[in-house]
């Protein structure tokens, strides 16, 4: 089983968050991360295109992880919204998540309750480090 370091399964759940290509080696758990130009202008084309090489040359050595789906993303929003404790910022949660553009509106709704709006990036945060380790888990 690929087992990370705490820096290390941060860093690989940021960068899933992001929707950045995160790729770790089987053996060694060395991590090879890269954003893809077709998804975002400002990803450097030289930086993924080697990422990719790297890969290609030995794909059975390195585990992907795939990007979070949409509905499992907006799961944990969901999970996040029931642990409020303000009544007038569930309701805007709730809400948030059943317009369209839940993730910007949540995040709009969120950026008005500064404290509320740390204790989601934090638990955000963990929420993906649990995806990233489960995914690495099922690698086995």
């Amino acid at each position: 089983m690929i087992q990370l370091n705490d820096a290390d399964l941060n860093e690989a759940a940021t960068a899933i968050r992001r929707g950045m290509e995160v790729y770790v080696h089987r053996e060694h758990g060395r991590m090879l991360i890269a954003d893809d130009p077709e998804r975002n202008v400002r990803a450097d084309p030289e930086v993924f295109e080697a990422l990719m090489q790297d890969v290609s040359q030995d794909p059975d050595a390195y585990v992907h992880i795939e990007r979070m789906e949409a509905a499992a993303a907006i799961d944990i929003m969901r999970r996040f919204t029931d642990r409020v404790r303000s009544q007038e910022l569930w309701q805007a949660l709730t809400y948030a998540l059943k317009r369209p553009r839940p993730f910007t509106t949540f995040k709009a709704e969120l950026t008005k309750f500064p404290k509320n709006y740390d204790k989601w990036r934090a638990f955000r945060q963990v929420e993906y480090s649990k995806y990233v380790n489960a995914a690495l888990t099922a690698e086995r």
